[in-house]
């Protein structure tokens, strides 16, 4: 789980924990080795310093780390490391994308049409370009998208000014409902 330019923050780690607590094994890895920000712009500035490709490595480290998960969630900022991997990664069969996507080409790649998909968006969001979403999607028709209206671009993070709790525990409920799914599909393939 990848996440924001804000850092990984008490919220995103309570979401991590609610998730633990239903069974899945999650991995948090932190690209600003525990710096965070209440400001978007703040930590966006800072994830400019660091640089995209520090990013990828860190998105790539965690893959070796943890070679074990095969699904992947991204928060906005984290929605490009999550990308890269379920597109570069063999072994990833799910992502989630909360608050980003990118054509899957600006990643310098193609979109693994085996890879089940959900992108989660505010609408409208400032952050997330419309065309961008529709690149990703036009590669990934079988994707499902869901639009959260009024909502703030962090909406599902406890810890942010735009927070939503509506929003976020329909974020929370679809995104179980999506993982149980998930796990059925993978136990329905294994052989008897």
């Amino acid at each position: 789980m990848f996440h924001h330019s804000l850092g990984l923050t008490e919220g995103l780690l309570a979401l991590a924990e609610r998730l633990r607590a239903g069974g899945h094994e999650v991995h948090c890895p932190d690209s600003y080795a525990g710096v965070t920000f209440t400001d978007i712009d703040e930590g966006v500035r800072h994830a400019q310093a660091i640089g995209h490709d520090a990013l990828q490595e860190a998105a790539h480290m965690a893959a070796r780390r943890h070679r074990g998960a095969d699904v992947v969630m991204g928060f906005s900022l984290g929605t490009m490391q999550a990308q890269l991997l379920a597109q570069d990664r063999r072994r990833f069969r799910a992502c989630l994308l909360a608050g980003g996507a990118l054509p899957p080409a600006a990643l310098g790649g193609v979109w693994r049409h085996e890879v089940a998909l959900q992108v989660h968006v505010a609408d409208p969001d400032e952050w997330v370009e419309q065309s961008e979403i529709d690149a990703l999607l036009y590669h990934a028709p079988h994707a499902r998208l869901h639009r959260y209206s009024g909502a703030g671009h962090l909406f599902m993070d406890t810890s942010t000014a735009d927070y939503d709790a509506d929003c976020a525990d329909l974020f929370e409920d679809r995104t179980v409902a999506w993982l149980a799914d998930i796990d059925e599909h993978q136990r329905s393939r294994m052989p008897a």
